[in-house]
């Protein structure tokens, strides 16, 4: 009897707390799960007859390939989720998550798809080792305003076939862009420029990408006001066109792993930063190598003199009081 009594509370107790949370309005409850991926979205259908259908008119997808035997399964589980959208919802954001083998048609189908519903940021990871380009269709939308592509590892990077089409982007409405362990350019390219139909592009991240081999990687954006480069494996040159750009935040020195105890050095050509505010530079090295970089640091400084404020690591530090000591003692 007790143990009757029990349940029948505990049971209670639940259709209280599932009540509670039925109750909340539906754009707090579309906002709950937009932090779930899109199949366990699709699973609160079953919950009540309330949740039926919210899944239906969220906002924001969570697509994850993990959650299925293949690919081309999730691909066609993405295709049939946007399709029973209540009306033509335009999609705030997309995180986007490839986990397993893709060849390139089925990744291709799964950005149509998302692409159709006019979505204003995406989020995409590459986390499998037998992907090694992306779709053309993924750089041309006409309302993607945020960017954010990345990949798992960084031998991806830095394998021969390029991931990425060697056109220009087309992306009109697009503001910021970040690109994460990226392959942005073969050996023996003469010039790359990728950036120059984003017109109202206005924050740029290049994080540990690979321009290793290229001779000229071309950054022209109108708009763009603030740039990083980071941990990236550097090109001859970067050249610069961005008359708008306010801040600059970048690493004087890149590293090649596949080519160990490699280093390429950020060399700017610039036409000038006439708007420049803030300047962060860090350089990170053996000490063994830190006069070498001096000349570097000199040119770096000129074309950078019209900033208002720059910041600088303490290896920078070292590398000038290093190089006047060595100076002086001759």
């Amino acid at each position: 009897m007790d143990l009757a009594r029990d349940a029948t509370s505990i049971n209670e107790e639940v259709e209280e707390k599932e009540d509670r949370i039925s109750n909340l309005p539906d754009e707090l409850i579309r906002h709950i799960m937009s932090f779930l991926d899109m199949k366990n979205a699709v699973r609160t259908s079953a919950l009540s007859h309330k949740w039926e259908h919210i899944w239906t008119s969220t906002h924001s997808f969570n697509l994850n390939s993990c959650e299925f035997a293949t690919v081309r399964l999730f691909a066609e589980f993405v295709k049939g989720a946007l399709s029973h959208q209540k009306i033509p919802v335009e999609v705030s954001k997309v995180q986007l998550t490839i986990t397993r083998a893709a060849n390139l048609p089925v990744v291709k189908r799964v950005v149509n798809n998302v692409y159709m519903h006019n979505v204003r940021e995406l989020n995409m990871t590459c986390l499998a080792r037998k992907f090694y380009q992306f779709p053309e269709c993924l750089f041309s939308s006409d309302t993607l305003k945020h960017l954010t592509l990345a990949t798992g590892d960084q031998s991806f990077y830095l394998h021969k076939a390029s991931c990425i089409p060697r056109v220009a982007w087309n992306f009109p409405a697009l503001e910021t862009l970040c690109l994460r362990s990226m392959h942005l350019g073969d050996q023996g390219y003469e010039s790359l420029d990728l950036f120059s139909k984003c017109v109202n592009l206005r924050d740029l991240t290049l994080h540990e990408c690979c321009m290793y081999g290229l001779k000229i990687f071309n950054i022209c954006a109108p708009e763009l006001s603030n740039l990083t480069i980071r941990g990236t494996s550097y090109p001859d040159v970067v050249n610069v066109v961005a008359p708008k750009l306010e801040n600059l935040t970048a690493s004087v020195r890149g590293t090649v792993n596949q080519v160990p105890y490699t280093y390429e050095s950020l060399q700017l050509s610039t036409e000038g930063f006439d708007s420049l505010e803030k300047v962060n530079l860090s350089l990170t090295m053996p000490h063994l190598e830190q006069t070498r970089f001096f000349p570097l640091l000199l040119n770096l400084f000129h074309q950078l003199r019209s900033t208002k404020y720059l910041v600088i690591n303490l290896d920078i530090i070292e590398v000038f009081i290093l190089t006047l000591i060595l100076l002086y003692v001759d």
